[in-house]
């Protein structure tokens, strides 16, 4: 499988009717995760990050309501029915973000301000690190954990005022990674 990456623009979800109709196609873990949250942009990114993660299964030929979710050590949700199928979620600003490949992977996503404590790219490089790790990322912060040799990273170039960073043991290639912006309709979701 090659590594898979989808992001989509979650501004497309401040349109009331759009955002129902999407609502609606995630399974219902999702539904409630999207209801937990208080604010209109927090319900638009974590359904954001619904459409892009049931995408992704799609794509790779599964069924969401066939893989059971678990979590590793420190919170990395996993398939524990296919370990040959490895993904990473993240979100930030209006953008969701789904990474996928056979591989472990990790990404992140982050909106670039000229004010942040830790620069976009350092945070992605370790948030990213962190997910395809399973590594706490209090630790790495700390500098308590030093990054594992034998993982790689991908940084995407969009120029879209957001920092996309990847995380494998894989070292990438442009053309090993296939990334699809995504805008789905009710109907491709």
């Amino acid at each position: 499988m090659k590594t898979m990456i989808y992001i989509f623009d979650t501004k497309v979800l401040e349109d009331k009717e759009r955002f129902d109709a999407l609502y609606k196609t995630v399974p219902l873990y999702r539904q409630q995760k999207v209801d937990a949250y208080s604010s209109a942009p927090e319900k638009r990114l974590c359904l954001g990050t619904g459409l892009v993660f049931s995408h992704a299964i799609r794509q790779a030929g599964f069924s969401e309501s066939e893989l059971k979710i678990a979590y590793g050590e420190n919170g990395k949700p996993y398939f524990k029915n296919d370990l040959d199928f490895h993904f990473s979620l993240s979100h930030s600003g209006e953008r969701a973000m789904c990474a996928v490949s056979d591989e472990p992977i990790g990404c992140d996503v982050q909106i670039i301000t000229a004010d942040a404590d830790i620069p976009a790219d350092e945070w992605t490089r370790l948030e990213s690190y962190a997910k395809a790790t399973d590594e706490p990322l209090s630790a790495l912060l700390g500098a308590r954990a030093p990054f594992q040799s034998g993982y790689h990273f991908k940084e995407l170039e969009l120029h879209d005022g957001y920092k996309y960073m990847v995380c494998t043991q894989e070292l990438l290639s442009d053309d090993q990674l296939v990334v699809h912006t995504l805008a789905p309709t009710a109907s491709e979701a």
